[in-house]
C-alpha cells in the first residue's frame, strides 16, 4: 500500500505531504478552471459593451411599447415598398401610373422615417439609444430591412457584430488577410500587364481594364470561359505566369479556410478533454484521501484509530449530512 503512494508522515507530527503527481494535476485543474472563468467574464463584458445597459422605466418603456405596436405594420410597409420598387424597375409603366407608384414609394418611406423619428424624440437617452441600435438607420434608408425589427434590432446589432468578429478571426488565421491582398495584387498586376500587350494587338479582344480584369479572374480561378484571351506573345507569357501563380494562390486560400474549421473542431475536442481532465483530478484527489486514511489505519494503534474516526466524523458533520465519510470504505 505504501509503495503505491508518496504520502509520508513526519515523526514530529507535521502535516503529511500530498503526492507530487496529484499536486501537479490539481495545479493544472486550478489553472484551467481560472482560464474558463476568465473567458466567461470576458464574454459577458464584451456583450455588455456591445449591447449596452438597456434602461427601463418612464419614457424608455413608452419607446418599447411604440416599437412593439408598430414593428409588424412597419414590416408590411417595408415589403410593400420592395414590391412597388420592383414593379417600377422591371415594368414599362408610364404616365400617371408611374407617377402614382413613385409617389406611393416616397409616402411609404416617409411613414418609416416618421415612425423612427418619433421613437428617437420620445426616448430620453438618444445617444445610448443610437449606440445600442446603430444598425436601425439602415432599415429606414433601405425599407426591406424592416424585417430586422421582427427579430429585434438590438439582437440584430449583436449578431452583426459577432459576424464581424468572426470574419476578423478568420482573416487573421494563418495570415489569410495577407494572402487575399497578395491574390488581389496579382490579379490587378496581371490585368494591367496583359492590357499593355493586348490593347493594340491585332485580333485582340481585350481592349479595356475591366475586360482585362475579368480575364485575369477567370484565368486565376482556372475557370477558363474563353470569351477573352490574349493573342500576343507578351500577353500569353503573362497568362502562363498568372496560371501558375493562380494555382498556388487558390490552393493556399482553400487550405487556409479549411484549417479554420478544423481548428474549431480541434478546440472543441480540447475543451472536452480539459473538462474530463478536471473531473479526473477531483476523483484522484478523493482517492488520495481514502488511501491516506487507509495508510493511517494500517499502522495505527487503537487510540490512533479512535482519533481518526473522531476527525472523520467532524469533517462529515462540517461538510453536511449528504457528504460521504472517507472512513466508510474501510470500516
Amino acid at each position: 500500500m505504501r509503495a503505491t503512494s508518496e504520502v509520508q508522515s513526519d515523526p514530529g507530527g507535521s502535516p503529511e505531504k500530498k503526492p507530487s503527481s496529484l499536486e501537479r494535476i490539481q495545479r493544472l485543474e486550478t489553472l484551467e478552471r481560472e482560464r474558463l472563468e476568465e473567458k466567461d467574464r470576458k464574454e459577458v463584458r464584451r456583450q455588455e459593451v456591445i449591447a449596452g445597459a438597456k434602461p427601463t422605466g418612464g419614457r424608455h418603456d413608452l419607446v418599447d411599447r411604440i416599437e412593439r405596436v408598430t414593428k409588424y405594420p412597419m414590416g408590411l410597409v417595408g415589403i410593400a415598398w420592395l414590391v412597388i420598387a420592383v414593379i417600377i424597375l422591371t415594368s414599362n409603366v408610364n404616365g400617371s401610373a408611374s407617377t402614382f407608384l413613385v409617389g406611393t414609394l416616397f409616402a411609404l418611406w416617409a411613414i418609416l422615417l416618421v415612425e423612427y423619428l418619433v421613437r428617437l424624440v420620445v426616448t430620453p437617452d438618444r445617444r445610448g439609444y443610437l449606440k445600442r441600435r446603430w444598425v436601425e438607420p439602415v432599415t429606414v434608408v433601405v425599407p426591406p430591412f424592416q424585417g430586422w425589427h421582427l427579430m429585434g434590432i438590438e439582437r440584430t446589432c449583436l449578431l452583426l457584430h459577432e459576424a464581424v468578429l468572426r470574419v476578423e478571426s478568420i482573416l487573421k488565421h494563418h495570415s489569410l488577410f495577407r494572402v487575399l491582398i497578395a491574390a488581389t495584387g496579382t490579379l490587378i498586376a496581371g490585368a494591367w500587364l496583359v492590357l499593355l500587350f493586348e490593347e493594340k494587338a491585332k485580333g485582340s479582344n481585350i481592349h479595356s481594364f475591366p475586360e482585362a480584369l475579368w480575364w485575369a479572374v477567370v484565368t486565376v480561378t482556372t475557370v477558363g470561359y474563353g470569351d477573352r484571351f490574349p493573342v500576343s506573345g507578351g500577353g500569353r507569357t503573362v497568362a502562363v505566369i498568372l496560371m501558375l501563380v493562380g494555382i498556388g494562390l487558390i490552393g493556399v486560400l482553400t487550405a487556409t479556410v479549411a484549417s479554420v474549421f478544423i481548428k474549431e473542431h480541434t478546440d472543441a475536442s480540447k475543451e472536452e478533454f480539459r473538462k474530463g481532465h478536471a473531473d479526473l483530478g477531483q476523483q484522484l484527489s478523493a482517492i488520495s484521501g481514502r488511501l491516506g486514511d487507509l495508510e493511517r489505519r494500517l499502522g495505527a494503534t487503537a487510540a490512533d484509530l479512535d482519533a481518526v474516526d473522531t476527525a472523520a466524523g467532524s469533517e462529515t458533520a462540517a461538510s453536511g449530512p449528504g457528504a460521504p465519510d472517507p472512513g466508510d470504505a474501510t470500516s
